[in-house]
């Protein structure tokens, strides 16, 4: 009875009503596309490198230049393990989240017709395994004898690789990784000798998956020269990330230090974005909510002052204040669910636009009925107040106001 007396009166206002459900709508949209959006950035600033992040720091320089000069990066390597604090001291190419990455697809056949996914190339001298905090739980790690150079083109000429856990599985699903081949070219082939739990490549973008990485070994050479990372306890990493800087300037003037710091500094620069654009969505999310709220409340307070002498003579007719305070939250109630229906159109009509324009995969079904959820549980607090001044008014009172 009380549904069938609001959605009789609710024609009376139709502009405003139409108004109203199309806030609703247009925050509906914004808040489930908005929410979406900030926690796929939340899960993948969570995401693990598969590295002892902590314990890490580096210093990325323009290199050695010629590969006449490689023996200069063993010369720089052994004075960084030198310094007091430094566990170990390795050149690299390839961190997790380094916002670079050489990628390539291996050939899973020696005929060269199957081909595997996108993989990120990670490359170091010895004892990078264990500078990373690295675990092999199959087979086994590199020796030295298995260090060797790079070609012309900088692929590595060692013919072993090791690879994480979720790429051997991709790769070679319910087999023995361990002796199987990948192909970068006809001509350069390499056996797979271990497997560590994960590693996660520099770079991640939509159709890349983060733990899909080959890992290398290689002589220091002038090709891979850049980047020297340290293992260091937590206690030390800014005092030796200035002091290994300062050393390698002293054994060569002329070096230029393009970046240093600790890995836990290099993955907030990474998401630095992405944390930005979370907390300006989550500021547009409370802002479209107070909107709204403001709205309905506002809504309310008006259809009160327009409606005085309709509730007096309710009342006088025998409605209670509960009576009273349950027509208007069943009326608000109805306004809003108008705006969801109207808002989960607009939903998959910005989300298509989005995932058209932008690295986002579709919304799932459950973010409608938790925004719905939401404004529902606004719209019943927005009107409270108003719903309980309307309840409050005397039969008499509203009677004697014309």
């Amino acid at each position: 009875m009380q549904i069938r007396h609001v959605l009789a009166a609710l024609p009376r206002h139709k502009l405003v009503c139409l108004l109203v459900v199309f806030e609703i709508a247009v925050a509906f949209a914004i808040l489930c596309n908005a929410v979406f959006i900030i926690n796929q950035r939340v899960q993948q600033m969570r995401i693990d490198t598969g590295i002892t992040e902590d314990r890490l720091i580096f210093v990325r320089t323009d290199g050695v230049g010629a590969d006449a000069n490689a023996p200069l990066i063993t010369r720089n390597l052994l004075a960084l393990r030198g310094l007091a604090g430094v566990k170990s001291a390795v050149a690299m190419f390839g961190l997790p989240l380094e916002n670079m990455s050489i990628n390539f697809k291996p050939w899973l056949t020696a005929d060269m017709k199957i081909r595997a996914p996108s993989v990120g190339m990670v490359a170091g001298t010895p004892g990078y395994l264990d500078t990373l905090g690295l675990t092999v739980v199959q087979g086994r790690g590199f020796t030295d004898a298995d260090y060797d150079g790079v070609d012309q083109t900088s692929k590595p000429l060692s013919p072993v690789v090791i690879v994480p856990r979720e790429l051997a599985e991709r790769l070679w699903p319910g087999q023995n990784p361990i002796g199987q081949k990948i192909w970068r070219s006809p001509t350069r082939s390499y056996t797979v000798i271990g497997v560590v739990q994960r590693m996660v490549r520099g770079y991640l973008r939509e159709d890349f998956v983060p733990g899909y990485t080959a890992l290398f070994a290689i002589k220091p050479v002038a090709a891979y020269s850049g980047l020297y990372v340290m293992r260091v306890d937590p206690q030390d990493r800014e005092r030796l990330v200035r002091e290994s800087a300062e050393l390698l300037m002293r054994l060569d003037p002329d070096m230029l230090i393009n970046a240093k710091g600790s890995y836990a500094d290099a993955r907030a620069d990474y998401f630095r974005q992405d944390a930005s654009l979370a907390w300006l969505l989550l500021a547009v999310c409370v802002a479209m909510l107070l909107v709204t709220a403001m709205g309905i409340a506002g809504l309310a307070n008006f259809w009160v002052q327009q409606r005085r002498r309709q509730i007096g003579i309710r009342r006088a007719l025998g409605a209670t204040r509960r009576d009273i305070l349950h027509y208007f939250q069943t009326e608000n109630f109805l306004i809003v669910s108008g705006g969801i229906v109207l808002g989960v159109l607009l939903t998959f009509a910005l989300n298509l636009l989005l995932t058209m324009h932008y690295e986002l995969p579709r919304l799932p079904i459950v973010y409608l009925p938790v925004g719905a959820l939401a404004l529902w549980l606004i719209g019943q607090a927005a009107v409270l107040g108003p719903a309980l001044r309307a309840s409050a008014v005397p039969p008499v009172v509203a009677t004697r106001s014309v």
